[in-house]
């Protein structure tokens, strides 16, 4: 999985205006297979990824962001509320001190803090732990989560 950052810039005729951003944490993949993201399918955290071409993040790359804007969606915030409380509470919300459900979840106040630990059976392999604490911690810093479909296209 990549981080990409892009700034759109286009149209500014104010100085003080930095242009508007756009985050994603991405990895290729295809309708049928998410790459990396591949353990979010059949979750509720599904809801939080979006299929985009090659061609319009291409077109990104190069500078025209229309393609893109369109294809992502709404705003990461909005997908991860839509995380279930049973696949998203903190898993140590049993024993931490500090546990707040309106904060210990994807889409909670301040959607998640950084010690979260997804609710994942013991038996999930830690890379897939790591993934989904990746996301939800991409989704807090305002990232789109995608899977870029097509060829011709290496984010290596």
């Amino acid at each position: 999985m990549r981080r990409i950052d892009f700034t759109d810039t286009t149209g500014l005729t104010d100085a003080r205006y930095k242009g508007e951003k756009i985050l994603l944490l991405l990895t290729e993949g295809s309708k049928e297979h998410w790459g990396e993201l591949e353990p979010l399918r059949g979750t509720s955290w599904e809801a939080g990824v979006e299929m985009v071409s090659a061609e319009s993040l291409s077109h990104a790359l190069h500078g025209y962001f229309m393609p893109l804007l369109r294809e992502i969606g709404r705003p990461p915030t909005a997908s991860a509320k839509r995380v279930t409380a049973e696949e998203g509470e903190c898993k140590s919300k049993d024993w931490c001190p500090t546990w707040d459900p309106t904060k210990c979840r994807p889409g909670g106040e301040s959607c998640p803090p950084d010690c979260y630990d997804p609710p994942l059976s013991p038996s999930e392999k830690a890379a897939t732990v790591d993934l989904f604490r990746s996301v939800a911690l991409a989704w807090k810093e305002g990232r789109h989560t995608i899977v870029v479909l097509g060829e011709g296209f290496n984010i290596r």
